[in-house]
């Protein structure tokens, strides 16, 4: 007798995030896979703008075959602001802007911005480290990705000012 096990499976988009420093000068990597139900295959590193027109399903793509806004989804401010006067689509996603505060105590580059949510210069205190791991799964900020329900997570974290507070004082 045989037997087979038939999946039903939902393609579907699963973006991450990584803090590390990139050589594109920026502080985070972006990035989209697919998950069929079994496995996440097609990664794609993307930059803001193609990260905000895959997410918010501006865009038709294989990411979000759907076109589900995902920034909706998940009430996360971002997207894409579309200009009444010009029609000129513009993305955003303020919450990436603050990603770096999570790994850094100051802005790493010179001329930096601002100071950061880490208890020590380069990387999270151990503290820090476990609970970065415990909420979100991830073991190394600098070459793991928060993905699929953790990088939503972090995203409406870091524009929470208590979640800001309890991180900053582990």
């Amino acid at each position: 007798m045989c037997s087979s096990i038939h999946y039903k499976s939902e393609i579907r988009a699963v973006f991450g995030v990584q803090i590390a420093y990139q050589s594109t000068g920026q502080m985070v990597s972006l990035v989209v896979y697919i998950d069929n139900g079994r496995t996440l295959s097609h990664q794609k590193i993307l930059n803001l703008r193609e990260f905000a027109f895959f997410a918010s399903g501006e865009w038709p793509s294989i990411y979000n075959p759907n076109r589900i806004n995902y920034f909706e989804k998940e009430n996360v401010p971002g997207g894409i602001f579309k200009d009444s006067i010009t029609q000129e689509k513009t993305p955003y996603c303020f919450a990436l802007d603050s990603l770096w505060k999570v790994r850094f105590r100051a802005y790493p580059f010179k001329g930096g911005f601002g100071e950061g949510w880490s208890q020590d210069a380069y990387f999270p205190s151990l503290a820090q480290k476990k609970y970065l791991f415990d909420r979100y799964g991830i073991e190394q900020i600098d070459t793991k990705y928060f993905l699929d329900t953790s990088f939503w997570m972090l995203l409406r974290d870091v524009r929470d000012p208590g979640w800001i507070s309890t991180y900053r004082n582990i």
